[in-house]
């Protein structure tokens, strides 16, 4: 074909920078997942334990003020321990750090359901139609292909854990009214925003290297509900079998979980407040045992119609149970957990340089 113009034409573009290569791919990935109703519907479900947090939250801010608000709902407070109820404010860090713990622990399974419907087509459907050649023969590198699909996946589980979370962390201290209440809880939003970029860089890692195993969607769904799945029945096979400490460590789920108490050190608030209860009950049988209908040596009227004995008083509510005091002792310290996420990260990482190679290697 002849050149029928050999001009000089100067291009006006705008030039972008070389570390935000990788933004492209993750900006177009989270666009066409958007078109997903399943992702979409799981989306809005993940607001509900964010809503039940600020509301929480807002709650204990009111019962810290004494606020009038709170008249209809004092229900909901009077089995607290005396010690509560009078003194608030000295157990703020306790109860928002079991607020925010059992909020990750529901939002760890709304981010399983993200991660399955949005990474198995990621680098699968690369494969199965040959776009790799497509992405690396422009100015991009492996680094910036892995983390522009990275970014796809921590897109939406930072949607559904983080976001949420500082979000309720914002209101709880506009509701709170109090200077003190950051430095009480900075500990609550450093553990929150550790937790959610780990399980980010865990499940997105994994999630990436079984993409990059197959070209079928499906099955690379599969492989990843049989890592939670096949974990979890290993792990009651192993606390049945061999020993009940060292089960956790074989599913997946509960080394997140670990780690997650570890970071949150929600086991000792557990205890702190398992305690707590333990005694206000004891305190209450005591009292309602001096309170009996034991009369030694007092006047008594010896006519007239018999009074009946008063009725023995209520007892008072059972304590919480104790979910956390014997937490500790049932599983493997959180080490372990750890070091075996930091494991799985490398081996997924191995597999993702082993399978998506450069241009001058693809076949």
């Amino acid at each position: 074909m002849p050149i029928l113009d050999q001009g000089y034409q100067h291009w006006n573009g705008t030039l972008g920078g070389r570390g935000l290569r990788w933004l492209t791919i993750t900006r177009h990935g989270v666009t066409a997942q958007l078109k997903n109703r399943w992702l979409i519907s799981v989306l809005i479900g993940a607001l509900a334990p964010a809503l039940l947090l600020a509301g929480f939250l807002i709650l204990w801010g009111l019962f810290e003020q004494k606020s009038e608000i709170l008249e209809p709902y004092l229900f909901l407070f009077r089995n607290l321990p005396e010690e509560i109820r009078a003194g608030p404010k000295g157990f703020r860090s306790t109860f928002w750090t079991l607020a925010f713990s059992q909020f990750f622990q529901l939002q760890l399974y709304f981010s399983f359901l993200l991660v399955m419907l949005v990474g198995p087509d990621l680098i699968s459907q690369d494969l199965r139609f040959n776009a790799l050649p497509l992405y690396l023969s422009r100015p991009l590198r492996r680094v910036d292909y892995f983390l522009g699909k990275f970014g796809v996946i921590a897109a939406f589980t930072l949607a559904a854990t983080l976001a949420p979370a500082l979000l309720a962390y914002l209101i709880g201290l506009a509701f709170s009214l109090d200077p003190a209440t950051l430095r009480d809880t900075w500990r609550v939003l450093a553990a929150s925003v550790a937790f959610s970029l780990a399980a980010t860089v865990s499940m997105g890692l994994l999630m990436l290297a079984f993409s990059s195993l197959s070209r079928n969607s499906r099955f690379v769904a599969a492989m990843w509900v049989g890592v939670w799945l096949l974990g979890g029945a290993a792990s009651t096979a192993i606390e049945k079998l061999v020993s009940p400490e060292w089960a956790p460590l074989a599913s997946y789920a509960a080394d997140l979980e670990s780690v997650r108490d570890a970071l949150f050190d929600s086991d000792a608030e557990w205890k702190r407040l398992s305690d707590l209860f333990r005694a206000s009950q004891e305190a209450m049988m005591r009292t309602a045992e001096g309170m009996g209908p034991r009369r030694r040596g007092g006047f008594t009227f010896p006519f007239g119609p018999r009074s009946e004995p008063p009725p023995p008083p209520i007892p008072p509510p059972a304590p919480p149970p104790d979910a956390g005091a014997d937490l500790g002792s049932q599983r493997p310290p959180w080490g372990w957990s750890a070091g075996l996420l930091v494991v799985l990260g490398v081996a997924s990482v191995v597999v993702l340089s082993t399978r998506v190679r450069s241009l001058d290697r693809l076949k």
